[in-house]
């Protein structure tokens, strides 16, 4: 059973610390190469840095192309319950939440995969 994280960076040390963290990032630029969107996450980067760049990437997809953003969470599979739960006028607030429900997301796949392909 997954535990439940507090933020990005509670989720992402537990990743690192599961030695997914490859696993995780690959399967993030997977789902965005498959909505078409031309982004690519180093997994040399730091989960901080990872972060970070995810963040960046949905709050210019919210302001410049939000069908894209739309059809990405559509392919990642994450909830539009949850979504419509993330209420903020302020777009930073609003896309490091999203940023968590991405992250959760992807990691649930990563992780079920994990668990049951061995």
């Amino acid at each position: 059973m997954l535990p439940r994280y507090q933020n990005s960076i509670d989720l992402l040390t537990n990743i690192v610390s599961a030695k997914l963290y490859k696993e995780l990032v690959l399967q993030l630029n997977k789902d965005f190469g498959l909505v078409g969107i031309a982004i690519y996450f180093s997994e040399e980067n730091t989960p901080l840095q990872l972060k970070k760049n995810l963040q960046t990437a949905i709050k210019e997809l919210v302001l410049h192309d939000f069908s894209s953003y739309t059809n990405l969470l559509y392919r990642i599979d994450v909830s539009e319950k949850n979504t419509l739960i993330v209420e903020s006028t302020n777009i930073d607030v609003y896309t490091e939440n999203i940023t968590f429900l991405i992250l959760k997301r992807i990691w649930k796949k990563v992780w079920f995969k994990n668990q049951f392909s061995k």
